[in-house]
């Protein structure tokens, strides 16, 4: 009943963003948001009934043990992604792929589009090639490669990604302030979802498997993770902020664009440079946690050249040579490949020396007692 509840306020929302971009891109905007509606009908017509067969099937799932997660957080843009995917060399991790979060969050579904799949290997074999090439210079994307498992809560109206298109819902910008600004109960209900789904996840790959999770959106939502998650450790990645909103801005735009709307608009860019000072603010409070350690993107290198020793000692698990191996291969390969993503601040109406001032009381950080804890 939930799912279709946030299906109905989803379509709330984008009828009364339609003219939000202006007449010119009423009929454009008006077509996608109506095939983005109905396909979200029918998937969630689609998770529905997995999740009720789940019940029937496989219902062991709700025995799992979802034991010491790891939470990758942080603000965006800060190399949190390429921190995932070096954690993901190790096979005792496990992330939930795009495919998995968009189209099979049930056991049932994950059974029969891997059927489905098999009978259409081809096809399967094209979309895994798939890319959105404007996408990929920013963020890598792919349907089989690990992605934010916050796209698991689209389907409870509890994903921020809705923000971006209707700017004037304030339902979906909350979000950002997540452990202040939702109410207990629904807390508690949206956590309780995403754990049956992790369950899942791990009932599918394996329960002996360890979860790796990524989602810079989770950084507003860390205190309901640590009451879900009691023995969950969290990685919070950190970056100058002159540098990240820029780069989160630009790497918006093509998404943006699509939906008929610019980064550079003056609520789009003044509510995301508000979330992210609260981000920065959540950041500073953990500097003393036990289960945080603060990483900042200039301290990457460092951490890359030990072969990720340390953050291993910190997540409490042994660190195998082939994977350090591998992590060192990789490290060496992104510092020999400089990115191909280029922004200037100015593009999106920002200023440096704006933006020194605005997170002067946030930034920098104090350096994180990291190595102590790992010690």
């Amino acid at each position: 009943m939930q799912l279709i509840i946030a299906w109905i306020r989803l379509g709330w929302h984008l009828g009364r963003a339609l003219p939000a971009a202006g007449l010119y891109r009423l009929p454009q905007r008006l077509l996608l948001f109506a095939v983005l509606w109905a396909g979200m009908g029918l998937l969630t017509l689609l998770h529905l009934l997995g999740f009720a067969a789940d019940e029937i099937l496989f219902r062991r799932y709700r025995s799992v043990v979802v034991r010491q997660p790891v939470f990758i957080v942080g603000v965006p843009r800060s190399g949190t992604t390429f921190l995932q995917r070096l954690l993901a060399e190790d096979t005792r991790f496990t992330s939930l792929t795009l495919w998995e979060c968009l189209l099979a969050p049930s056991i049932s579904e994950r059974y029969l589009w891997s059927f489905l799949g098999r009978l259409c290997a081809p096809l399967r074999r094209g979309l895994s090639r798939w890319r959105w090439r404007a996408l990929e210079r920013r963020h890598p994307l792919g349907w089989t490669e690990p992605e934010e498992d916050f796209l698991l809560l689209f389907y409870r109206g509890a994903c921020f990604l809705p923000a971006l298109i209707c700017p004037r819902s304030d339902a979906y910008w909350r979000l950002a302030f997540f452990d202040q600004a939702v109410g207990e109960t629904e807390r508690k209900s949206l956590m309780g979802f995403y754990h049956r789904c992790l369950q899942r996840h791990l009932y599918f790959h394996g329960t002996d498997k360890r979860l790796l999770s990524k989602n810079p959106s989770f950084t507003p939502m860390v205190d309901s993770l640590r009451g879900e998650f009691p023995d969950a450790r969290f990685i919070a990645c950190a970056r100058n902020p002159v540098e990240a909103l820029p780069s989160q801005l630009s790497s918006l735009a093509p998404a943006l664009a699509l939906v008929g709307q610019t980064p550079g608009e003056a609520l789009v860019r003044e509510r995301l440079t508000t979330i992210l000072h609260h981000y920065y603010c959540r950041l500073n409070g953990w500097r003393d946690a036990p289960d945080v350690w603060l990483l900042p993107l200039e301290d990457l290198p460092r951490v890359l050249k030990g072969g990720l020793r340390e953050l291993y000692a910190f997540v409490g698990q042994p660190l195998p040579l082939d994977v350090e191996r591998r992590v060192r291969t990789l490290g060496d390969q992104r510092n020999r490949e400089p990115s191909t993503h280029r922004y200037r601040a100015v593009q999106f109406g920002l200023y440096e020396a704006h933006l020194r001032h605005h997170f002067a009381d946030v930034w920098p950080i104090p350096a994180s007692a990291s190595a102590e804890k790992a010690a």
